[in-house]
């Protein structure tokens, strides 16, 4: 398959893949083994499947009605393997699924479905100039929200010519990014000397974060040297027109910002913490993901993930800096006087030893003493703060109560308030600088200008 080939039946949901043989497998000793022929489908939800006819089949475990095989999914050994070769030549591969098995699967021919979470073909690719440059494409239907910056021309069919600024082209340190907004679908082209794999995870986050939306790759081109590898994804279809919050925003009434530097430069900050430091790339990178699919759930789901995915941050990022910057030297000589006075009063090992291990627990840096440190050097405010703690609060110590439409939505604008905080940390971790959207409860959000403050370095 190439680009071009088959994609459009891929964002209809009308893809199909002929397959004249089909190995499902285990690797390891006496695995099963199964082949026969089938095709490759995608369902209305945005799965993919096989519809598989076993022909001939070893070690397949007896089974009179339906079974699900790996019986243990969490052990490597029994994981199940698909290799397929299309009608046009192509091999496929997959692995990590399930089947379903029954008293037919021993003695076939037998019929199964088989639902994957992609497949994929690698071959060798065909040489090109400058030899050293990769290549990147990928297309997503999710909403899209970056600042283009190239206007194209559009023929119909009956000849009449528009002009539209549907493209963000981004000339990066060895290679360019290309993003075309198409009227159904988003498509992204990288050239150049790059590395896929790590450029792919930070333009799915600078896409997902700056759009409110989170990107489903639903086909992936990549090219490293001579490997070439295509990815056919499932998908949600009805995630693509769910969408968060986001602070970004994608076009200034401001002479300052108009050329949209700061949205891009964001980019290039994504991409130096993801190289400099992946494990703090990493956490931003989950706790915003958990905080995207908690906004399309119930709003106590929304409170607990969003007070936690804060706390997490702070963790991870912001209090072991902290410690790094803060001067502790008059808390632990005033620790080591208190020390001492205790071990004079007459009290049992037991009392002593309780009180001792609460006065060394003083220099430990707490959530909420992080965020005191970060009002103090101007991150976050005050406000921000006390919502935070409002909704851990109430997270913690979950109360039965009665719900009403009224109180739902005042409680979704509290916590919708709350994610300035959660994007004040995010933002200032990736050094960014620029006019973000302020979120207020009960009003619009406000157009302000958030300075990055240097606390991690």
């Amino acid at each position: 398959m190439t680009i071009g080939k088959g994609i459009e039946q891929l964002r209809t949901g009308d893809f199909v893949l002929h397959c004249v043989h089909v190995e499902v497998f285990q690797k390891m000793d006496d695995g099963v083994k199964m082949s026969g022929h089938g095709t490759i489908k995608i369902n209305s939800v945005g799965t993919i499947y096989m519809e598989f006819i076993c022909t001939t089949s070893e070690n397949v475990p007896l089974a009179l009605f339906n079974e699900r095989l790996p019986k243990d999914p969490l052990n490597d050994e029994h994981k199940l393997y698909l290799r397929t070769q299309t009608i046009d030549g192509d091999v496929y591969e997959s692995d990590g699924f399930f089947i379903q098995i029954n008293m037919n699967s021993s003695y076939p021919p037998a019929h199964h479905y088989i639902f994957l979470s992609s497949i994929n073909s690698s071959s060798i690719a065909e040489p090109h100039e400058p030899a050293e440059d990769n290549y990147l494409y990928f297309e997503f239907a999710e909403h899209f929200n970056i600042p283009a910056n190239k206007s194209n021309s559009v023929v119909s069919s009956l000849g009449g010519e528009s002009h539209s600024w549907n493209q963000t082209v981004l000339e990066m340190d060895g290679y360019s990014i290309s993003m075309v907004k198409k009227p159904s679908y988003t498509e992204v082209r990288v050239t150049g000397c790059f590395e896929p794999e790590e450029l792919l995870s930070c333009l799915k986050f600078y896409i997902g974060f700056s759009s409110a939306s989170m990107p489903q790759f639903v086909y992936m081109l990549k090219r490293s040297g001579e490997d070439k590898q295509e990815v056919i994804s499932s998908i949600a279809n009805n995630q693509k027109r769910q969408r968060s919050s986001s602070p970004m925003i994608a076009s200034v009434g401001n002479e300052k910002y108009s050329d949209s530097v700061y949205h891009y430069n964001f980019l290039k900050n994504i991409i130096s913490l993801y190289k400099n430091n992946p494990k703090q790339f990493e956490s931003v990178h989950s706790q915003w993901e958990r905080v995207w699919y908690s906004f399309q759930s119930k709003n106590s789901i929304m409170i607990l993930t969003l007070s936690v995915a804060i706390e997490g941050l702070l963790n991870d990022i912001y209090i072991p800096a902290i410690k790094i910057k803060k001067d502790n030297s008059e808390l632990e000589a005033e620790i080591k006087k208190v020390k001492q006075q205790v071990k004079t009063l007459e009290l049992t090992d037991d009392q002593r030893s309780r009180i001792l291990g609460s006065v060394s627990y003083w220099k430990n840096i707490t959530a909420a003493k992080a965020l005191d440190y970060l009002i103090e050097q101007h991150v976050i405010t005050s406000s921000d703060k006390k919502l935070w703690q409002e909704i851990r609060n109430e997270s913690a110590h979950p109360k039965i109560r009665e719900d009403n439409l009224a109180k739902e939505r005042l409680e979704r604008e509290k916590v919708s308030s709350c994610l300035n905080l959660f994007h004040k940390l995010v933002l200032n971790t990736l050094a960014f600088s620029g006019p973000i959207d302020a979120i207020q409860a009960g009003k619009e959000p406000d157009c302000v200008e958030l300075l990055h403050i240097k606390i991690l370095d």
